[in-house]
């Protein structure tokens, strides 16, 4: 039986949602991308009771850490479980900052017990195992597969809008239309202002709350702009075209919303870099991460002269998702 597992989880760039109106064909779904270099990294071990360790530089709050555990609870309860574990965040990106950190660490722990207690779980039974997908399919797919992810969310049904955090699990999970590789050269610049507000869940669904519905005439730009754009623009490896769309889709309703939301810093980045040449710069979901694609990545960085308490990275695409690890 195993002992130890670890695994390794690539952060996902959320770039925008889909159809937040009241009347379409479907209800959200989204598009975003895996990049390496801000992976989470999970460390599990069998243990007499479930124990949480955080060595992140940022981890979660007594608050956050006390729902994950009690998200375990009611997971081995579900499934009848009797192994328990320790889970042991070795590193990553600080929560709430847009890297899909939340999806990340509930898909790892269920994949992790299912190991562990001898059961081989599809990938329609993890993701239904961790509750997530409700409102945008892009990171439980990432999780499995990295790349370029477009889905469609599911059937209209009049279901209250929110994020995937707030919303109650469903047995419909998101219909993902497109799953494409990134080529393997392109390269992405992200920043993270550690002093800017990081949106906590209760401001996500504040911020839902307030923003929905959006008109349809948004809901068809942002899909334009997705598929013909980015999802093209990526199978023509058109790097050109790939920032045309990501710029213009921070012009969508939804997108402006997001952007509306951030502190004076992070607008205030998004001009200086425009200004020192980034060839297009994007919100990741609901910030405060900034991703950017710049001819000289370096260059760049010089003009822009951030502060020591930014965190800023250049990533390569990951276009095969989480790594495991089984001791």
């Amino acid at each position: 039986m195993s002992k130890s597992i670890k695994i390794s989880v690539p952060a996902r760039l959320h770039v925008n949602l889909f159809d937040m109106s009241e009347s379409g064909y479907r209800q959200n779904g989204g598009v975003g991308f895996c990049v390496n270099n801000f992976d989470t990294v999970i460390n599990f071990r069998i243990s007499h009771d479930f124990e949480l360790v955080d060595r992140r530089v940022v981890g979660l709050t007594d608050l956050e850490a006390n729902s994950l555990l009690e998200f375990l609870q009611r997971l081995y309860e579900d499934n009848n479980y009797s192994e328990k574990m320790t889970i042991e965040f070795l590193s990553g990106p600080p929560p709430h900052s847009g890297f899909g950190t939340g999806t990340a660490s509930k898909l790892a722990c269920a994949e992790a017990a299912s190991i562990f207690n001898g059961i081989e779980s599809s990938k329609a039974e993890l993701i239904a195992a961790s509750g997530r997908g409700g409102t945008s399919g892009v990171g439980i797919n990432t999780y499995f597969h990295g790349g370029l992810s477009v889905d469609f969310g599911v059937k209209g049904s009049g279901a209250p809008l929110a994020p995937s955090s707030a919303r109650k699990t469903s047995k419909i999970q998101p219909i993902q239309l497109l799953n494409i590789k990134l080529p393997s050269d392109w390269r992405f610049g992200v920043i993270i202002s550690s002093d800017a507000h990081k949106i906590s869940a209760e401001e996500e669904v504040n911020f839902f709350n307030k923003t929905c519905p959006i008109p349809l005439s948004s809901v068809y730009e942002s899909v334009y702009h997705a598929v013909s754009g980015m999802a093209c623009a990526a199978l023509e490896a058109d790097a050109v075209t790939f920032c045309t769309s990501i710029n213009a889709i921070q012009q969508t309703q939804w997108k402006k919303a997001e952007w509306a939301a951030q502190s004076d810093e992070v607008d205030k980045l998004k001009t200086d870099l425009h200004g020192a040449g980034a060839t297009c710069v994007g919100l990741s979901s609901l910030g405060p991460a900034i991703y950017f694609m710049a001819p000289d990545y370096e260059e760049l960085v010089r003009k822009i002269r951030l502060l020591k308490s930014h965190i800023v990275v250049q990533c390569s695409p990951n276009n095969f998702g989480r790594e495991i690890e089984i001791d």
